[in-house]
């Protein structure tokens, strides 16, 4: 069972969202579900929304090699055929900043998304993902767009309303504890 898919080449894509809006609507209209559609939240993961890499040299800011932050993910949702799972559209948007300490002009990081029920937030569901952003000469910050498909199976009596679907950047110990202490 797919759980999650992504689309490649969606880096920096716009998604216009009246046709987005325009597909979801001719879906319903093909269904015959009478359940309405409800999408589970987006959310981002406290301490895990941002990312400052540092060299082996220690944590001055002339050892920052790259810096990551996550804006708020969108999602909008369908049912799939059968109307036993709902088909998510997640978008992730990243804003990166290279530093002084960066020899190769990329940041590579990776981060995750993880489906968890609305109650108890018991994880379902998780995926990593890599991703590398390359900086041309004279472009110190860039923002980049991903592209998620969760895919959330259902109960006859559950919505997305049951469920919550949560986005972060993966990180090592060290770098959450930066997190924590430099909020």
């Amino acid at each position: 069972m797919r759980l999650f898919g992504g689309k490649e080449g969606s880096r920096g894509a716009a998604r216009p969202a009246a046709c987005l809006a325009a597909l979801l609507l001719l879906g319903a209209c093909e269904s015959d579900d009478t359940r309405q559609i409800v999408c589970p939240p987006a959310l981002l993961v406290p301490d895990a929304d941002r990312l400052v890499r540092f060299n082996e040299r220690g944590v001055d800011l002339t050892d920052v090699r790259f810096e990551v932050e996550l804006q708020e993910p969108s999602i909008a949702c369908q049912y799939d055929d059968s109307g036993n799972a709902i088909d998510a559209d997640l978008t992730v948007r990243f804003v990166t900043a290279i530093g002084p300490a960066e020899a190769t002009r990329q940041a590579q990081f990776r981060y995750f998304v993880a489906i968890a029920t609305a109650v108890g937030r018991r994880i379902v569901a998780r995926q990593e993902f890599d991703l590398s952003v390359p900086f041309q000469e004279g472009q110190p910050r860039m923002a980049v767009t991903e592209g998620v498909e969760p895919r959330i199976p259902l109960n006859p009596s559950q919505d997305g309303s049951e469920f919550e679907v949560f986005v972060g950047l993966a990180l090592s110990k060290e770098e959450l504890e930066y997190n924590r202490r430099n909020r």
